[in-house]
C-alpha cells in the first residue's frame, strides 16, 4: 500500500507532470533518491491499464476493502485457505500495488478475525450492561394456564404486553430418535 509520502509524491508529478526530481525532491522536503524510487517503481506497475486508479488515494481505499473483503468473504467465512487468496489476487493484478504474499494474507486474516472476536466481546458487554439496567426497572404481569392439545401444554402470557411464553421439554422429555422402543420381542438369532 502506499503511504502518504508515496501518495505525495504521486500527486506532485500528476499535477507538475515536467518537473526534474530535484525540483520536485525541493518542493516535498523528500531526498532525490525516495523520488527517484518512487518514479521507478511507478514505472514498473504502470505496464497495466488499471494501475493508473490504484495509485490514486480513490484507487489505494478500494485496494483495501477489496483485500478485507475477499480475506473475509473467501477466508474467514467460506474456510478458502491464504494461498488459494494470494493466487486469486495475483489472478486479478494486485500484486504490483499490495503485498499479497500467502503469510501477509494469513496475518491479515488473524487481524481480522481478532477484530470480529474484539467487537462481539464489546457488543456482549454492551448488552449485559443494558440488561443489568434494564431488569432493575422491569416489571412483568404475569398470567399462566395451561392447555391440553396432543399433551399437555404450559402457556404463560405477560399481560401487558401480549407476548406468549411456551414451556420448554426438558431434555430428559424430549423422545429418541426413531420414536419409542419396539415391543415386539426379539427373535433369538441363528447359531452355529
Amino acid at each position: 500500500m502506499l503511504t502518504k509520502i508515496w501518495q505525495q509524491i504521486t500527486d506532485r508529478f500528476r499535477s507538475h507532470p515536467e518537473e526534474s526530481v530535484r525540483q520536485a525532491s525541493k518542493n516535498l522536503g523528500v531526498p532525490k533518491s525516495t523520488i527517484h524510487h518512487h518514479r521507478q517503481r511507478t514505472k514498473k506497475r504502470q505496464q497495466f491499464s488499471e494501475s493508473e486508479f490504484w495509485d490514486s488515494e480513490a484507487g489505494q481505499n478500494f485496494i483495501k476493502r477489496l483485500m478485507v473483503s475477499a480475506i473475509y468473504t473467501f477466508g474467514i467465512k467460506g474456510g478458502i485457505g491464504a494461498g488459494r487468496i494470494e493466487e486469486f489476487m495475483k489472478q486479478i493484478r494486485l500484486s504490483t500495488h499490495a503485498g499479497v504474499s500467502e503469510s501477509s494474507i494469513y496475518r491479515m486474516m488473524k487481524e481480522i478475525e481478532a477484530s470480529i472476536l474484539r467487537y462481539k466481546e464489546l457488543v456482549e458487554r454492551g448488552l449485559a450492561e443494558r440488561a443489568a439496567v434494564q431488569l432493575e426497572e422491569l416489571e412483568v404481569v404475569l398470567g399462566l394456564d395451561e392447555t391440553w392439545l396432543d399433551n399437555m401444554l404450559l402457556v404463560c402470557q405477560e399481560l401487558s404486553s401480549g407476548y406468549l411464553f411456551l414451556k420448554l421439554r426438558p431434555t430428559d422429555e424430549t423422545p429418541k430418535v426413531g420414536g419409542p422402543p419396539s415391543k415386539k420381542p426379539l427373535r433369538p438369532s441363528d447359531s452355529k
